[in-house]
């Protein structure tokens, strides 16, 4: 099992010890009115002693070839691992809500499910609940995020492999 702690981390963060650091890649998903995109993402899980892990995720759309990605979304947020391998996830997104996500670790596998979900009047997007899936698969971050908002129900819209850089 390739299960990495980098020097300086807390003890209590030790679950999470292989998310630390900055991933990129590319990956599909489809919108709240069911139409197909591909992104780019920069996702980085990093520490400063705490007890958690502080992490800030970028995404970009990939239009038609050549172009500049535009930027799409953008979340950051803190990770909370527990010793009975529970984890506790707070996000903030800028389409204008906050996400509260609760979850179970196992060892390069994170199951979340959204405990609270509060918007913004302006909020972009009417979020009300998710689910993700994080893993370590041959190196690499790979993650799946289903949605659902006011107007459809728990469905897959985001999926992507990153790389380590």
């Amino acid at each position: 099992m390739d299960i990495e702690v980098p020097e300086g981390l807390n003890p209590e963060l030790t679950a999470l010890g292989w998310l630390v650091g900055r991933w990129e890649g590319t990956g599909n998903g489809t919108d709240h009115d069911g139409n197909d995109f591909e992104f780019e993402q920069r996702i980085e899980f990093n520490h400063n002693g705490g007890n958690y892990l502080y992490y800030v995720a970028q995404t970009f759309l990939i239009t038609e070839e050549g172009a500049e990605p535009t930027p799409f979304g953008m979340e950051t947020g803190f990770w909370h691992p527990k010793p009975d391998a529970s984890v506790e996830v707070v996000l903030a997104n800028s389409d204008g809500w906050t996400e509260v996500l609760v979850g179970k670790i196992a060892v390069t596998r994170i199951d979340l499910l959204t405990d609270a979900v509060v918007r913004t009047e302006g909020a972009e997007v009417t979020h009300s609940a998710g689910q993700r899936l994080y893993g370590k698969v041959e190196g690499d971050l790979m993650y799946a995020l289903d949605r659902a908002t006011t107007e459809h129900e728990l469905r897959p819209h985001m999926w992507a492999r990153l790389k380590r850089v």
